[in-house]
């Protein structure tokens, strides 16, 4: 469920095991990221697979931590579980260089990258990312071989 929260609306690590509750809004399916990296509160947009996950987790609580620790508390680092799943999927297999490996912040780079690659403008993926900055956003969002494929063959179509 927190790969899932990552995956799907691009919030860090810690920006998840902030969340509360009265972040969540079913209605209009935002949540809100407190406090986040940069300071600065922003909004998150659920997607259908993030609503339907919360929905099951909620019971009713006005407040209070949705992913807790088995104590209660704020989880303060990443499972093991989400290692085992790399190794067992070989994700990572043969990968030398550190920076190719995937590890959980890869999903927010998937995030930013999947908007880009359905078109979404930088500035937009920027406010969704909570960056400061577009050239922090540029580093995310990594277009694929068919997307620049697409740009050049549009290119062409009007060429003609």
């Amino acid at each position: 469920d927190i790969a899932l929260l990552s995956l799907h609306c691009g919030l860090r690590a810690g920006e998840i095991f902030d969340l509360t509750w009265d972040c969540i809004n079913f209605e209009t399916g935002q949540i809100l990221v407190k406090d986040p990296k940069n300071k600065n509160s922003r909004y998150a947009f659920m997607t259908t697979k993030v609503k339907e996950m919360l929905e099951k987790r909620y019971h009713g609580q006005i407040n209070g931590l949705i992913f807790p620790n088995r104590n209660g508390g704020r989880i303060k680092r990443i499972s093991r579980a989400f290692d085992r799943a790399v190794d067992e999927l070989k994700l990572n297999k043969g990968i030398e260089d550190k920076r190719q490996k995937v590890v959980f912040h890869t999903l927010r780079h998937t995030y930013a990258s999947w908007l880009v690659e359905q078109g979404v403008d930088l500035y937009t993926v920027k406010e969704l990312m909570g960056h400061k900055t577009l050239a922090m956003t540029e580093r995310y969002s990594h277009l694929g071989e068919n997307t620049l494929k697409q740009a050049v063959s549009r290119l062409d179509e009007s060429l003609e």
